[in-house]
């Protein structure tokens, strides 16, 4: 963890999110200067996020920035796990080419930063039938649907995985349609913390394991 981003010395800040999975997948990079959207390019579909850096230049230009932006901010998950490597190692990239600050928010501090979500507990789509649930105390988690029971303390249930959720098992908590975070809301999360490095949060284990024979040998000559 480090320190949340400061409004006054980043001015204009590069926002990223490649996080979303799925056929319905979309992915964006927009330009916010003080808080506010000058400039955004979005993609839709599977590898979204693998198409945003060619609109990079373009969306820069769009905002007529011609000095390198103060910062970069990108979510880290959890969620696609390509659509993750590719936003966040574009983000590093931009980061490191300007040589400003990178840092990154979590999927569901992104949405809690979304108009009346403040305390909401965040449900999204997982591998294997399952979903994601973060609340923003406890550890991320992979779940279930029907193992999920959300405490009474929680005002409100939002994400994509929401309607596999039954009313009883959201109880007195509102539910909220799912709205994909807004760049603004990344900003916000960005600036009030916590903030992570621009590494993807993976819930799971990855699945790929060594060969049970072991690796081959490094070819001869």
């Amino acid at each position: 963890m480090s320190l949340p981003l400061n409004p006054a010395l980043s001015r204009r800040v590069v926002v990223l999110n490649g996080a979303a999975a799925g056929e319905n997948a979309s992915g964006f990079v927009a330009a916010l200067e003080d808080g506010r959207v000058v400039a955004e390019r979005r993609m839709s579909g599977r590898g979204a996020a693998e198409r945003l850096a060619i609109f990079v230049n373009e969306m820069l230009d769009e905002a007529g920035w011609r000095d390198k932006p103060d910062a970069v901010v990108a979510v880290v998950g959890p969620g696609s796990f390509t659509g993750l490597r590719a936003s966040l190692a574009l983000a590093q990239g931009l980061a490191m080419g300007y040589g400003v600050r990178g840092l990154g928010v979590t999927a569901g501090d992104a949405q809690r930063a979304m108009p009346g979500l403040s305390r909401a507990m965040c449900v999204s789509v997982a591998r294997r039938n399952r979903c994601f649930v973060d609340d923003g105390i406890h550890p991320i988690r992979a779940s279930a649907p029907a193992d999920i029971v959300v405490p009474p303390s929680v005002p409100a249930v939002t994400g994509d995985a929401l309607a596999w959720l039954s009313d009883a098992q959201t109880g007195g908590a509102r539910r909220v349609a799912y709205e994909e975070p807004a760049a603004e809301a990344i900003w916000k999360a960005a600036c009030t913390g916590p903030v992570h490095a621009l590494e993807p949060i993976y819930v799971d284990p990855p699945e790929a394991k060594l060969p049970q024979q072991g690796l081959r040998p490094a070819p001869v000559g």
